[in-house]
């Protein structure tokens, strides 16, 4: 059987339209935003630590702790049930709210209004807060009894089990932002392969947001060297991301990440896929590697990962003929043949470190 037949899809990539109506888009957004960064320079606070959550998941995705699933001890703990709904902390705060009285500084300056309009807030957020764990929870407990449901066909190797135990399991909210999709192929029993289709380099940030004297925040340009320091540590970091998930799940000794991108086609405007990363991640390797600590480029070259990067040109499409994939990448037609880069010479890590 094929890699193409026995190919597992866990997030989905987007169509050849889709891609261009994003395309398209990007590029009106950035223009209205020129326009909009010339009138209002400053932006709130608030704005440079979304960016800051961006960029971490971005080029920190990387960085969790990889432990082996135990699928011996799921089994024995059997199904759970979700703890119940509790309304502690707003519990907390509405008594606060209810034992409030205005003291004489209060009184004094007229802030009693504010006071308690302060410990309204705290009560909703404190309601947000109380739904948010039950919900997490909830979805802890449901991936558990999924995972107990689905370990025998785990430990047996069947895809199907380890696509129901990755889909259950995954921060899908903290990976989607890095990558547009992904999917897992078992071409011969026992090897597995997981193929990322990476975001284009188009769909960076192209404007860091950084906070200023006074407390505001304000936009600034970045160049096309540091985006495409970005797009590289973003490649790595979700291949070692994603085959780490893999990895840990599955409980095989190795598994392959090779990791494709849209890439411009020279001299026009349209785009191919092809392949810019592979990477080998091996069961002893990462049990002696603490990722949180580790630059993601760097870590993938010291693994053996294949890359052909450059720091004005980006990514340029890698051999991975002779990896013997068997059978056509999932969720795309094969790529055209690429002249082997020689001799597939790693980035080095001096080479690729960003500064955003």
């Amino acid at each position: 059987m094929s890699a193409q037949e026995t190919a597992k899809t866990i997030i989905a990539t987007m169509t050849r339209i889709d891609r261009v109506t994003k395309r398209a888009t990007r590029e009106r957004d950035r223009k209205e935003r020129l326009a909009e960064r010339q009138k209002r320079p400053e932006v709130s606070a608030e704005a440079a630590t979304r960016f800051d959550d961006l960029l971490e998941k971005l080029t920190r995705a990387h960085c969790v702790k990889y432990v082996r699933k135990d699928w011996s001890e799921v089994a024995r703990r059997g199904l759970v049930e979700p703890m119940p709904r509790t309304n502690d902390k707003e519990r907390v705060a509405r008594r606060a709210l209810q034992n409030y009285q205005p003291g004489v500084i209060d009184a004094l300056f007229k802030m009693e209004k504010d006071r308690r309009r302060a410990l309204v807030a705290r009560v909703l957020a404190a309601a947000k807060a109380d739904l948010e764990l039950y919900e997490q929870g909830k979805r802890a407990a449901e991936a558990h009894n999924t995972d107990v449901t689905v370990a025998a066909g785990v430990l047996a190797l069947d895809l199907t089990a380890i696509e129901s135990t990755l889909r259950a399991n995954l921060d899908f909210a903290a990976l989607r932002p890095a990558l547009e999709g992904f999917a897992l192929s078992q071409p011969v029993p026992g090897r597995f392969i997981v193929y990322i289709d990476a975001l284009e380099l188009d769909a960076l940030p192209d404007e860091a947001c950084v906070v200023q004297p006074g407390g505001r925040a304000a936009y600034v340009a970045m160049p096309k060297t540091n985006i495409q320091e970005m797009h590289l540590t973003n490649v790595c970091s979700i291949s070692l991301r994603i085959g780490v998930e893999v990895l840990s799940a599955v409980g095989v000794d190795a598994v392959e990440v090779v990791t494709r991108c849209q890439l411009p086609v020279p001299g026009g405007k349209d785009t191919e896929q092809h392949p810019i990363a592979y990477v080998k991640l091996t069961h002893q390797a990462m049990t002696r590697m603490d990722l949180p600590k580790l630059e993601p480029v760097s870590t993938v070259t010291a693994l053996g990962g294949r890359l052909d990067w450059d720091a004005t040109k980006g990514f340029s499409p890698i051999s991975i003929d002779d990896l013997k994939l068997a059978g056509a990448a999932p969720g795309a037609p094969a790529p055209a043949p690429v002249a082997a880069v020689a001799p597939q010479a790693p980035v080095r890590p001096n080479q690729a470190r960003a500064s955003y």
